[in-house]
């Protein structure tokens, strides 16, 4: 009888433990989610397009056209969700949040690459100068690109909201 009940105890507590390291580890994981992606690309010495991708893992799009670009404003677009899951996943593929913040420019006259993912509860990881960093960060840039960039004036699929803030 006592090594019944010793036994009960026994799974009870085990029982405790695992539902607790579950908990934990579901809380650990909401506050690693993405909840956007964003990507600059800034000027050069010459007349390199400056602009900013912003990503919403809701599938919102904007894109800041600053200067040397086709248009100059702040656009709005849905893109869909899917296919901002489809970016954010690239993020995580490929463990973005490892990255170094900073890789060394070589050439000054380059234009920066730099991206930023915002996660739930306000965390922010930076990486700047991606030219220079693993070849896989120019895949994600290029697929931002893709789905966030207004290559054309008179693209009525992106909503103008307002002017860009220049820093």
């Amino acid at each position: 009888m006592k090594k019944l009940t010793l036994a009960f105890l026994l799974l009870g507590a085990a029982t405790g433990a695992f539902a607790q390291k579950t908990a934990k580890t579901k809380k650990k994981k909401s506050a690693n989610e993405i909840v956007s992606v964003s990507m600059h690309r800034t000027v050069c010495f010459g007349q390199c397009p400056d602009y900013i991708i912003d990503i919403n893992a809701s599938g919102m799009a904007t894109y800041t056209a600053r200067m040397f670009t086709p248009d100059t404003g702040v656009f709005r677009k849905n893109i869909g969700k899917a296919k901002a899951t489809e970016i954010i996943a690239l993020f995580k593929k490929y463990r973005v949040d490892t990255c170094s913040e900073v890789y060394e420019n070589p050439l000054s006259d380059l234009p920066g690459l730099n991206v930023y993912i915002n996660y739930k509860k306000g965390k922010k990881k930076s990486v700047y100068n991606c030219s220079f960093g693993p070849e896989f960060l120019k895949e994600i840039t290029e697929a931002m690109d893709a789905v966030g960039k207004k290559e054309d004036v008179n693209d009525n699929t992106w909503k103008k909201t307002g002017m860009p803030k220049m820093q």
